[in-house]
């Protein structure tokens, strides 16, 4: 049966709304995405550090000398990384602080997002008995459009969830190892080879953050095809006698 005015009218609201809605997390995730792969690369560029400390051997500094306890670990830090993210490891000190903000915000993140996923994912799945209503002779014209920007956001919702697996995976990693310094000068390849891990589940998180993001931006012209074919028949409606 074809739908009424009050009807074509509500399914009008909800197109833009979600449509805007859409624009601005195609931009945030993109963002996300971008933060992410600063962070990788700077767990990158202490792996690297670490790595080249083992190769070169024990240091001939007594760190144990109180003098040092106020000094950086000329062994473990590398400059660019302190000056881009503040990471900074000092003898006799306990973790970085910026290292424990880090596992922090990425915990926090994948919370988040795997929230955002359940909630998303279960509005999907109604959409998709919602919408099974345009699939009609009547209304068949929108029902591609609307139904290719729920695809989207389908796919969205899903890779949400295994960004938050991938992010809780890298705290994982970055908590395997004791990160202090005598914990790290024990065993710098090791330490290395995890953050060098971490780092590459961050590269994938941001990869597929910035899919999901394509994916909300890849609906724009979708939502707009479908409002203005609603607006063509809510135009109809209203010169019918």
């Amino acid at each position: 049966m074809p739908a009424d005015d009050r009807e074509l009218a509500g399914m009008f609201a909800v197109a833009q709304y979600h449509r805007e809605h859409e624009r601005f997390h195609s931009m945030n995730g993109l963002q996300q995405a971008a933060d992410l792969r600063r962070d990788s690369n700077a767990l990158k560029v202490l792996a690297n550090r670490w790595s080249q400390a083992a190769e070169a051997g024990p240091s001939t500094i007594d760190y144990s000398d109180p003098r040092f306890r106020a000094a950086g670990c000329e062994d473990l830090n590398d400059k660019a990384a302190i000056a881009t993210t503040g990471i900074l490891f000092m003898e006799g000190e306990a973790e970085p602080a910026e290292l424990l903000q880090l596992k922090a915000k990425l915990s926090g993140m994948a919370d988040g997002l795997a929230q955002a996923s359940f909630w998303l994912s279960e509005k999907m799945d109604a959409g998709w008995e919602r919408e099974s209503v345009l699939l009609t002779a009547d209304m068949a014209s929108a029902a591609r459009p609307r139904l290719v920007a729920l695809e989207h956001t389908t796919l969205a919702a899903l890779k949400m969830g295994v960004v938050a697996r991938l992010l809780k995976a890298a705290v994982a990693a970055l908590s395997a190892h004791e990160l202090v310094p005598a914990s790290i000068r024990k065993d710098p390849i090791g330490a290395a080879q995890l953050f060098l891990t971490a780092s590459w589940l961050l590269d994938e998180a941001a990869s597929l953050l910035a899919d999901q993001a394509n994916d909300m931006a890849r609906s724009d012209p979708e939502w707009t095809e479908y409002m203005a074919e609603l607006q063509g028949r809510m135009a109809g409606e209203a010169s019918a006698p």
